[in-house]
């Protein structure tokens, strides 16, 4: 009896590996905000209708993309929000071009049930900068070292600094390049706002509305949604990061997510195919459903 149950098992479980083996899979890399609309939106819609299992990995993009570029991380498609990540992997000779699908612009996120709620719900023109500056307000970020949205924390608060003529607005409200009460990874970082562990963050939109969080808009000038002021304003930002030895300054631009097959996916057929459903009307539309605008400017 034993060995008929033994046999039955390993059946059963060559079959499975079979199976697993014959159905096609693809794996998407992706920037850790994009968390809600890849795993319940884009993927199981891609998955329903080409028949390949889909497996997505978010973490913060900077991170993945030296994780792709030194090839410790092998997905078949990469998602970045802003150029700098894919411009990584792009250098490594791992993608020629990559292509805007959507776009998205920072707001102030907080907890509705926060003391500090009704005062942000109130909040008119550039009043919330107050509200931040209180010292018993939690606020809460990503690593400005690992995640392009740690960056665009920092450089939100300079161009508000400067918009609203409010000397050491950074410093006051993020404490510094590293300020370990206040970075949390990118993935746990809106679910710490719901659970009430922080009062508030600026955050990308599109997660936000994801989540369904309460938010303040930013101005143009402040929010980075308008490509057409990426030179004459956004540019005015700057963060000085060393990576391996290298320094190096960078500016933010307009928040654009780009999408590319890697060269070395492991099933670069599913790979493009994603890539193309993830620019038609079907996957724009469940974009828009999450809170994603249309994807701006050119490709890389």
């Amino acid at each position: 009896m034993k060995l008929r149950r033994w046999t039955l098992a390993a059946c059963l479980f060559t079959a499975t590996i079979a199976q697993a083996k014959a159905d096609p899979t693809f794996t998407v890399a992706f920037a850790g905000s994009m968390g809600v609309v890849m795993d319940k939106g884009l993927g199981p819609a891609f998955q329903a209708q080409s028949g390949a299992l889909y497996r997505g990995y978010g973490q913060g993009a900077l991170a993945l993309a030296h994780l792709i570029a030194g090839k410790s991380l092998n997905p078949d498609v990469f998602i970045s929000v802003s150029p700098g990540p894919m411009k990584i992997v792009k250098a490594a000779g791992l993608t020629d071009t990559a292509i805007p699908i959507a776009s998205t612009e920072i707001v102030l996120a907080y907890d509705p049930k926060s003391k500090f709620a009704p005062q942000l719900a109130a909040a008119k023109g550039g009043a919330w900068t107050t509200v931040l500056e209180n010292p018993d307000l939690h606020f809460g970020r990503t690593d400005p070292k690992t995640d392009p949205q740690g960056q665009y924390v920092l450089y939100t608060l300079q161009l508000a600094s400067l918009f609203y003529n409010l000397p050491d607005l950074e410093s006051k409200v993020a404490g510094g390049l590293d300020n370990p009460t206040e970075i949390f990874a990118e993935p746990s970082l809106l679910a710490r706002l719901q659970d009430g562990q922080i009062d508030a963050t600026l955050g990308y939109e599109s997660a936000v509305i994801s989540q369904k969080l309460p938010f303040v808009t930013l101005p143009p000038e402040i929010n980075f949604g308008t490509p057409a002021l990426a030179k004459s304003w956004y540019d005015k930002a700057s963060l000085t990061l060393t990576d391996k030895g290298v320094t190096k300054t960078s500016h933010p631009g307009a928040l654009v997510f780009y999408a590319a097959v890697l060269k070395n996916a492991p099933d670069p057929d599913e790979a493009a195919a994603f890539v193309k459903f993830l620019q038609t009307p079907q996957a724009q539309a469940i974009l828009k459903e999450y809170g994603y605008n249309q994807g701006k400017g050119p490709a890389i």
